[in-house]
């Protein structure tokens, strides 16, 4: 099984980037092969090479990064069907933060990728207008990424 996994990361404490290491080293570990790069060098990658896309970004004003969503409506009028997605992003955790995950599943299966798991959120929190994951939320994203992989096994 061959994966993708397209992420931003657009704090200076690179939270996102964090959580896609260790999804992407959690599923090396399970025998997957997995090509991992940010959403700036994404362009260059042929989707159609991989059976699976993971993508990942912060919320940032209750939706994707604009380069993740200039990625995403990229991808338009190209089929996908037959193949696997997931996604996941950081958030801070608020009623009023809003989720990345909604808009990037719904432009997934809008271009034909079925979903493999529910998506992951990671939570972070500020201190001192410094970011930092919850505590315990790496561990959760590689047990998410150990569901998934069995998902794709």
């Amino acid at each position: 099984m061959k994966i993708v996994l397209i992420y931003d990361s657009v704090s200076s404490s690179k939270l996102t980037a964090k959580v896609s290491e260790v999804i992407a080293s959690t599923l090396r570990a399970q025998g997957l092969e997995v090509t991992s790069a940010p959403v700036g060098d994404a362009k260059h990658i042929d989707l159609r090479d991989f059976d699976a896309l993971l993508i990942g970004s912060p919320t940032m004003a209750w939706a994707p990064t604009k380069a993740t969503k200039e990625f995403l409506d990229g991808l338009h009028g190209k089929q996908f069907s037959g193949k696997k997605a997931g996604s996941f992003d950081t958030q801070i955790r608020s009623f009023i933060s809003g989720n990345a995950n909604k808009a990037m599943e719904k432009a997934l299966k809008d271009l034909g990728f079925s979903i493999a798991v529910p998506h992951l959120q990671s939570y972070v929190e500020s201190h001192n207008k410094v970011y930092r994951l919850v505590d315990g939320e790496l561990d959760r994203a590689a047990k998410w990424a150990k569901e998934l992989a069995e998902a794709l096994s």
